[in-house]
């Protein structure tokens, strides 16, 4: 007896080690996975400040389809958001929006405010890309209110970011938003930020290029100086700020030489070339020799700009064809996804139909005599329910009949000129001299009979006959009090009283 109560102990306790290594291993599988999205979503980044954004797309693709393996909404929502700025920057609008649905489907979008900004800074580019430049500023705004208050770097790197976009093509406005932009940047740590501080300087330099040449120097120089510091490779931007100043000044050997430096820095850190095109290097290096007589020389850099350009186009649409391939990809593939789904529901919705057929008839023929006992006391209170309606009804109108009957008494009253008249008006209508005192405070007793006369429907006639004054000074009374109430010609007097203690009864 004792071998077998050892035994079961021992199975006991290699059951629960079992069920402790199957759930560990799956908690080391998931948060691997998780790291791994991570170096994916790195790599996207990384890619995109290299202007690579057919790589950062794939890279963003595949973390994605991780994320989906685990169901982490935060990395699901990450990647399409990652997936949906590749597509705006590559300037294809209308992929980029379906990315952004996406993400906004997402349960952890609704979580994040960092995340609801950035999709906002998303749908303006491609609304831009659009030519919707209207669409383009009311996003804006909203991603200035979205982050207030966040104190995130990320948060504060957008944000800063935002001020310069609204501030461009602004001249009236552009100083102000640089200055809150530059407001954001002294918040975090220079070596944390330098990237968007040195993008801050060369912003500077040029809204000041053509105005103030000597403070586009110093910012240009200033963003050179940072990027330099924090020895960040990629420079060809900062050089090619400088070739435009000393284009500016018409030192014109001087902005080919750095016209020269940022191809050069381009081709070592393998940019993708579309900014070649975007930003005209060897069409300037060509612009400059045509300035200083040399049309050798400018003719042959007006060749390279012009060939570079015909092969960037063909290169840039193979790159969209394969961005859209992605596209077309992921769309098989939630197809797929959604018809197993549709298929899961069914063989789900089948099963549960019978299981729940199958209770109801155990329940309805175990408790078929309790059912129709509850049926009988619904009955019952149902017939309860009857009577007391039909007593309501009963009392409302005989209640309808006091009221009647007051008005009535009322009118016979005022007909008389009775003196308790104005006494059983306010007992009938208790709201009325409230009311009308707090719309015209210092009416006399004698205004507000008069009032009470023509709230209950009389003309001027009756009012005069009643109450033995002549028609003119009813008149000119009534006269005085449409004044008091600030009255139209067109308003009815009675109407208008009427109104008043119904609105605030």
């Amino acid at each position: 007896m004792k071998i077998n109560i050892s035994k079961k102990h021992n199975i006991f306790k290699n059951s629960i080690l079992l069920l402790f290594i199957l759930f560990s291993n799956i908690a080391i599988s998931q948060t691997h996975q998780e790291e791994e999205i991570d170096v994916l979503l790195q790599k996207a980044e990384n890619s995109r400040r290299r202007f690579n954004h057919l790589e950062q797309l794939q890279y963003a693709k595949k973390a994605s389809i991780v994320a989906e393996e685990i169901k982490n909404s935060q990395k699901i929502a990450e990647s399409y958001y990652s997936m949906a700025l590749a597509l705006a920057l590559m300037e294809l609008p209308k992929e980029s929006f379906v990315f952004v649905k996406k993400v906004s489907q997402e349960p952890y979008y609704q979580k994040s405010k960092l995340l609801q900004a950035k999709l906002k800074e998303v749908k303006a580019f491609d609304y831009y890309a659009l030519g919707l430049t209207s669409q383009f500023d009311k996003e804006m705004p909203g991603i200035v209110k979205l982050l207030k208050g966040e104190t995130s770097k990320d948060a504060i790197i957008l944000l800063q970011r935002t001020y310069l976009n609204i501030g461009v093509g602004k001249p009236d406005s552009a100083k102000y938003y640089s200055k809150l932009c530059f407001n954001e940047l002294k918040k975090i740590p220079e070596k944390d930020i330098h990237l968007e501080l040195s993008d801050f300087y060369r912003y500077k330099g040029t809204e000041f290029l053509n105005k103030k040449p000597d403070s586009a120097l110093y910012y240009y120089q200033k963003s050179l100086a940072i990027d330099q510091k924090y020895k960040d490779p990629i420079l060809f931007l900062d050089y090619t700020a400088l070739g435009d100043y000393y284009s500016v000044q018409k030192e014109y050997q001087s902005a080919i030489d750095f016209y020269q430096k940022a191809i050069q820095n381009i081709k070592e850190q393998k940019i993708s070339p579309y900014h070649f095109v975007n930003n005209d290097l060897y069409k300037k290096i060509a612009e400059q020799y045509e300035k200083l007589g040399n049309t050798e020389k400018s003719n042959e850099y007006k060749k390279i700009y012009l060939d570079l350009q015909n092969n960037l186009q063909s290169k840039r649409s193979a790159n969209v064809d394969h961005a859209l391939k992605i596209i077309l990809k992921d769309k098989e593939e939630e197809h797929k996804k959604t018809e197993n789904n549709k298929y899961i529901w069914i063989i789900g919705g089948i099963l549960l139909l019978i299981i729940i057929f199958i209770v109801v008839f155990n329940i309805l023929r175990k408790n078929l005599k309790h059912k129709e006992t509850l049926i009988t006391e619904v009955h019952s209170t149902l017939q309860e329910k009857e009577e007391i309606i039909s007593q309501k009804t009963v009392e409302t109108e005989e209640l309808q009949l006091k009221v009647n009957d007051a008005y009535n008494e009322v009118i016979e009253l005022a007909k008389k000129n009775d003196p308790s008249f104005y006494f059983r008006f306010q007992e009938v209508y208790p709201d009325f001299q409230k009311e009308l005192l707090e719309y015209s405070p210092g009416l006399r007793t004698s205004e507000l009979i008069l009032c009470a006369y023509t709230f209950l429907g009389f003309n001027v006639k009756e009012i005069a006959d009643y109450t033995f004054k002549s028609v003119n000074t009813v008149r000119n009374r009534k006269q005085s009090l449409r004044k008091k109430f600030g009255l139209s010609g067109e308003q009815d007097m009675g109407i208008w009283l009427r109104n008043l203690i119904d609105d605030k009864t």
